[in-house]
């Protein structure tokens, strides 16, 4: 008789491990970590969940381009993304995502000094100081800041704190992360000004090579994709550029 709690347990096994040997292959210094107690405290706890969900996802009704992870409801996708961090070092992606994104900001040439910007799905900040860099002022949002973080407010992203039209600027890169993309745009379109912007840094789509980590909970087949959901939610691309780190994807500017 099959059991369908150590089927599901054997699953997301096997996905931890090709998910996890794609990224060594793309960043061979990603071993050490991968070695790391911590880490395999991360996959423990990422495999309890699987074994009573599964790694399970559907394909949109409205949008087939997109897959969506399924969830027993809203506090289960809660519980998920708020261990992500529990048990990850994240001081050098910290300092090398901030070099980054400072350095895309200023090519683009996009972003005006003194602009309000608000980071969304900004974990422990590095985006927000990014954009403090160029001269921004600027705050993150995140379901797990961690302790006494000064730049980013605890919140959820699918009901933005602020005011309607108050944000210069938008920014984020976990679309990956989202459990109602609707809402998500909804909201940023609700708090960026007439005439704000929005940047979405968007991770390439499995038609591009790459395939959800276990943490994600919205996918797409390509960034081509990304740019219709925005376009069709009202907004106009004005600026689009790919990179390599510290994943393949593409910057993509979009004005209100």
């Amino acid at each position: 008789m099959e059991n369908p709690g150590w089927n599901r347990f054997m699953s997301a096994l096997r996905n931890l491990i090709v998910t996890e040997t794609r990224k060594i292959l793309r960043n061979p210094s990603r071993l050490k970590e991968a070695l790391r107690p911590r880490r395999w405290r991360q996959f423990l706890g990422v495999l309890n969940f699987y074994s009573r969900t599964g790694n399970r996802w559907r394909t949109d009704a409205h949008e087939a381009a997109f897959q969506k992870r399924i969830y027993l409801g809203y506090q289960d996708y809660l519980e998920h993304q708020q261990t992500k961090l529990r048990h990850l070092d994240l001081s050098r992606h910290e300092s090398d995502y901030r070099r980054l994104l400072r350095e895309r900001l200023a090519q683009s040439g996009r972003l005006k000094k003194g602009a309000v910007a608000l980071c969304l799905g900004a974990r422990r900040g590095a985006e927000v100081r990014a954009f403090h860099d160029h001269g921004c002022f600027a705050v993150g949002l995140d379901l797990d800041p961690g302790e006494e973080n000064p730049h980013v407010l605890p919140g959820d992203f699918h009901a933005v704190p602020f005011q309607a039209e108050s944000i210069d600027a938008v920014f984020t890169n976990s679309l990956d992360h989202v459990f109602a993309v609707d809402r998500f745009i909804g909201e940023i379109r609700r708090v960026l000004k007439p005439a704000g912007m929005l940047i979405v840094e968007a991770i390439a789509g499995r038609a591009e090579g790459t395939s959800p980590d276990a943490y994600a909970s919205f996918w797409w087949d390509s960034v081509d994709d990304v740019v219709a959901l925005f376009e069709k939610n009202g907004f106009r691309l004005f600026h689009r550029k790919p990179f390599a780190e510290p994943w393949p994807g593409e910057q993509l500017c979009f004005k209100k």
